[in-house]
């Protein structure tokens, strides 16, 4: 009898010691499987922070204009087949700058497309594919189209649209 009252708390402490791995196991699978679900479902929290300025001048509160650029296309830098690229483009500006960035760009469209056409007859289809490859382009046209009008350094082309990008 002396025996078994020595073995009963050892066998007595592994199956308390199993049992509370086994709920720990348990409560961290489903803590693991709960903080997704109430993190996607999360409602949104007001910071009452001021709202960030978005790229290129961005701001809600400004009305924005357009100013239709025009069409161009040109041949792509390809070696094996002949690639063209037609692209239609829209400069965005504020609403009060459109009527003097509409006849600043008609007085410098000849070299603006000069410039344009040299640009992108030098891209080759891998560099203007996707989403990346077209933001670059709008990015690279805007700041050299912003340099062109703006030497002074304003920029009041606040983005470049593409309302066609076609390449054949």
């Amino acid at each position: 009898m002396a025996n078994e009252k020595a073995e009963s708390p050892t066998k007595g402490g592994k199956l308390m010691t199993w049992i509370l791995a086994l709920v720990c196991g348990l409560l961290a699978l489903a803590a693991g499987g709960a903080l997704p679900y109430f993190l996607l479902h999360a409602p949104a929290q007001d910071h009452s922070s001021p709202p960030e300025e978005e790229p290129h001048g961005h701001n809600s509160a400004v009305k924005h204009a357009y100013v239709p650029f025009g069409e161009l296309i040109v041949n792509l830098n390809e070696e094996r087949l002949t690639r063209y690229l037609k692209v239609k483009i829209l400069l965005v500006s504020d609403a009060r700058e459109e009527k003097a960035l509409g006849d600043l760009v008609q007085k410098k469209k000849p070299l603006l497309r000069n410039w344009l056409i040299a640009y992108l007859s030098d891209k080759s289809l891998q560099e203007i594919s996707g989403a990346a490859g077209m933001n670059k382009l709008r990015r690279e046209i805007w700041h050299q189209f912003n340099a062109e009008l703006y030497p002074d350094g304003s920029e009041k082309i606040l983005d470049i649209f593409f309302e066609e990008f076609v390449v054949q």
